[in-house]
């Protein structure tokens, strides 16, 4: 399980809520896993003067809820916020902008490895046909 920390501002923490951000956690920890110095911190927010008609025409969600998670792991800090109408709509879409960055990460990473060994592969293949 990944080690976090949850802040509320305006907005009480309860047991359910904590649950359901583990839950949506569980999602994200699949692209972190192996790695034991990963940390999040989650921080929901109600902000009653936050203008979603405002944050429309600003290409953001619009809503008075909002949801930031920062994940520091290996070195690397990822971080995703959304507004939202509801806490668990912030939730949820907080949570898939932070997956889709992960999966962009891990997908980096991968091609790399794959592109890095294919080169190796190639060297070993020119040095073995010079004998």
């Amino acid at each position: 399980m990944l080690n976090y920390n949850i802040k509320g501002t305006e907005v009480q923490v309860s047991d359910e809520l904590r649950a359901y951000v583990e839950r949506a956690l569980a999602h994200a920890e699949k692209f972190l896993a192996g790695d034991s110095s990963a940390h999040v911190d989650v921080e929901l927010e109600y902000s009653p003067l936050h203008d979603p008609s405002f944050a429309e025409a600003s290409k953001d969600k619009g809503g008075k809820y909002r949801a930031e998670f920062t994940v520091s792991a290996s070195g690397a800090i990822y971080r995703a916020e959304a507004w939202g109408s509801t806490l668990h709509e912030a939730i949820d879409l907080t949570i898939a902008e932070l997956g889709q960055e992960l999966r962009r990460t891990k997908d980096k990473r991968r091609h790399f490895l794959r592109r890095g060994a294919l080169k190796v592969k190639e060297f070993v293949r020119g040095f073995r046909n010079r004998f």
